[in-house]
């Protein structure tokens, strides 16, 4: 009897040995990995830059059409000349009158590849009509003025939406949708402005 006992005994400590030796296994729910990007990176993948010259081999660039395209302008040159401030880059200034809205942004310098010509940059949004019209008309139009500020070229283009909006290294940049559409004026000014997407002007 005695050594049933023993036996029954040395079984459950056996028994009791072998579950306690089983290895622990360990359950870990991995969390999947998310990419966090920046809105800088966001924006730099979406827009994806186009530089484009125009003008370079234009051959009316210093013909009579690019007089003709100084001389229509000339009349708005005073009115221009007063937004040309390098301490107010980018910045929109609104003049508000009882029956005309007007949006100006000062967007600095550009030059060409010689820097022997360089131009400020301004453009302009016109409301007309506020107040009277059912539906108001505008007009955008982006101003040259030369260094010496005595000259000036102005283009005319279809939408708000369509005139420059910033000037970065020497290019002057456009959006159109996801697409960064940047012009340099490395030959110069030209008679119509051309802009990919957007048309000449």
């Amino acid at each position: 009897m005695n050594n049933f006992i023993i036996i029954i005994v040395s079984i459950l400590v056996l028994s009791c040995n072998s579950k306690n030796n089983k290895p622990k296994i360990e359950i870990v729910k991995k969390s999947p990995k998310t990419e966090i990007k920046s809105s800088k990176n966001i924006v730099a993948e979406k827009s994806l830059a186009i530089i484009y010259d125009t003008l370079v081999f234009n051959k009316n660039m210093k013909g009579e059409l690019l007089n003709e395209k100084f001389k229509s302008a000339e009349i708005k040159l005073k009115f221009y000349k007063k937004f040309i401030n390098p301490k107010k880059i980018n910045i929109l200034k609104t003049i508000t009158e009882k029956q005309t809205k007007t949006e100006i942004k000062y967007l600095g310098i550009i030059s060409d590849l010689n820097k022997e010509d360089s131009y400020h940059v301004i453009t302009n949004f016109h409301v007309f009509g506020i107040g009277q019209m059912l539906s108001p008309r505008g007009r955008s139009e982006v101003a040259f003025i030369n260094k010496k500020n005595n000259q000036i070229i102005i283009y005319d283009l279809a939408m708000p939406y369509d005139l420059p909006k910033c000037i970065e290294k020497n290019i002057l940049y456009f959006d159109n949708e996801e697409t960064k559409i940047g012009i340099s004026f490395f030959g110069g000014l030209a008679p119509e402005l051309c802009i990919p997407k957007i048309g000449c002007n």
